[in-house]
């Protein structure tokens, strides 16, 4: 098969063709339909996007996801009428959301505190609840984003709302799959197999569909990380522009101030445009850049509150600790719980990690991912002997190791948290704002293993592998656990 035949140029000169199979036949009507309708191709991935989401939506009882009482809360914070009315309507709020939670049996789904067993019980859970103590404000400002479309159903009962409000988290979904299209169409140019196995892993990841079928505040997050990845791609690939200096500059800082994992994108940001700017400034000017380039640095640091609040916290710890006693909780924190949960936790562990995937898949995952590694040791031993250090190759090149730098930095900021906080903090979610350049790596790595004459094959055999993937955790474990006649 020729790399005309792959990108669709045959159909240009379109001859009669006679297949010695009908299932080879279907194979090449499928690749030329698909080369030709690549924005049809984008709305069915939209469309099945939505629709998984809706389905997440309805499936997870209300307040099942994590911490989604307590985001919801705060997204209702801005919506609480002004003093001396605010304390009673705080109550209120609580009121309504523990009442819904008693009633929908929140507690028999959780494995971290015992279901209330009579009526004292449920009071006293009751009185928990509603005795929160109401912040001052939300701790990001991607609460008041969501706090506008509350507004539309403020008044309407408390389950309905919190709805409204996932499916918000859905529709922004929506927004991180085109994102990873466009993504993939920048790395992979004229590879279907990468530019549209990217997005697909996204569509078919049943964790993160999950998560961002509840209320939480990773999903505003998520979105605008995942487009400064996008400036940062276009930077490596296009060439240092304004625009995507100043897009990825701008969605860095919201994704930092929206949720503290993000920092992980500004070192690499900034190294990122630091290296082009350093060969282009004369010498007389280039540590003027670099100057100013640091002084950028330590303003958006500084001046996003969670990541100055962040560092204050971290030096109260560090000087009542030592530094000796900081290395030991660094190191016995850390994936605390083992590498298979974490691992785990990143594919598929719903509800208030309390439903595992079960050990099959997550098997078959490592195995798939130790593919990739594979992949990865191969991608590096061709181009270190020039053997795909092609002008084409160099920008994946470059883009790989960028990957790597951000994954690098932000597990140091995990650990750098587990280890304040005294918790081990390698839980998936919290990796969701890299979901581009994890799924970015495991696409490399896989494109690596497979020849190229098979990567319309292998496209549907991936494709194929997670939607069964997908499929089997929603209705062998989401749907028994949730639902228990459907066992």
């Amino acid at each position: 098969m020729s790399i005309a035949h792959l990108n669709g140029d045959h159909l240009a000169e379109r001859r009669p063709y006679v297949s010695v199979s009908a299932k080879a036949s279907l194979l090449d009507s499928l690749k030329g339909w698909c080369s030709r309708r690549e924005t049809t191709l984008l709305v069915l991935l939209l469309a099945l996007t939505l629709v998984r989401g809706m389905i997440y939506v309805a499936v997870i009882p209300p307040w099942q996801v994590p911490d989604e009482p307590y985001h919801f809360s705060s997204a209702w914070l801005p919506l609480l009428p002004p003093a001396p009315d605010t304390d009673t309507a705080w109550r209120t709020l609580q009121t309504e959301i523990a009442s819904s939670m008693v009633r929908l049996r929140f507690w028999d789904y959780t494995v971290f505190e015992q279901a209330p067993q009579d009526l004292q019980e449920e009071n006293a859970r009751l009185k928990d609840i509603v005795a929160t103590r109401r912040p001052a404000a939300p701790r990001a400002f991607t609460y008041y984003i969501l706090a506008l479309a509350l507004r539309l159903v403020q008044h309407r009962d408390i389950v309905f709302q919190l709805y409204w409000a996932r499916l918000c988290s859905v529709l922004v979904n929506l927004g991180i799959v085109v994102l990873a299209v466009w993504v993939g169409r920048i790395m992979f140019r004229g590879d279907p197999f990468g530019s549209w196995l990217l997005p697909l892993l996204i569509v078919f990841h049943p964790q993160h569909t999950f998560i961002l079928a509840g209320v939480n505040d990773g999903v505003m997050a998520e979105l605008f990380a995942s487009t400064a990845v996008l400036a940062m791609i276009a930077i490596i690939f296009r060439g240092l522009h304004w625009t995507w200096f100043v897009l990825g500059t701008v969605c860095a800082a919201l994704a930092t101030a929206a949720k503290l994992p993000a920092t992980f994108l500004v070192p690499v940001l900034a190294l990122l445009i630091a290296v082009p700017v350093w060969q282009r400034l004369p010498t007389r000017w280039k540590w003027i850049g670099v100057t100013l380039g640091l002084a950028a640095i330590v303003g958006i640091v500084l001046g996003v509150p969670r990541v100055s609040g962040q560092i204050r916290i971290f030096q109260v710890y560090l000087n009542r600790v030592g530094l000796e006693a900081f290395l030991t909780s660094m190191i016995n924190n850390s994936f605390h719980r083992g590498f298979l949960w974490a691992f785990r936790s990143w594919w598929a562990f719903l509800g208030w990690e309390s439903l595992p995937a079960s050990d099959g898949w997550v098997w078959s995952l490592l195995i798939m991912t130790g593919a990739a590694v594979l992949g990865w040791i191969r991608f590096i031993w061709h181009h270190m002997g020039n053997k795909s250090s092609t002008p084409e190759a160099i920008p994946l090149w470059r883009t790989f190791w960028v990957f790597i730098l951000m994954l690098v930095v932000l597990g140091l900021l995990v650990t750098l948290k587990g280890a304040t906080a005294n918790k081990d903090m390698f839980v998936g979610r919290y990796f969701f704002v890299a979901i581009l350049p994890i799924t970015g790596l495991l696409v490399i790595g896989w494109r690596e293993i497979v020849p190229r004459r098979w990567h319309w094959e292998a496209l549907a055999a991936f494709g194929a592998f997670f939607f069964v993937f997908d499929t089997a955790i929603l209705l062998v474990h989401a749907l028994p656990f949730f639902y228990p006649l459907w066992r």
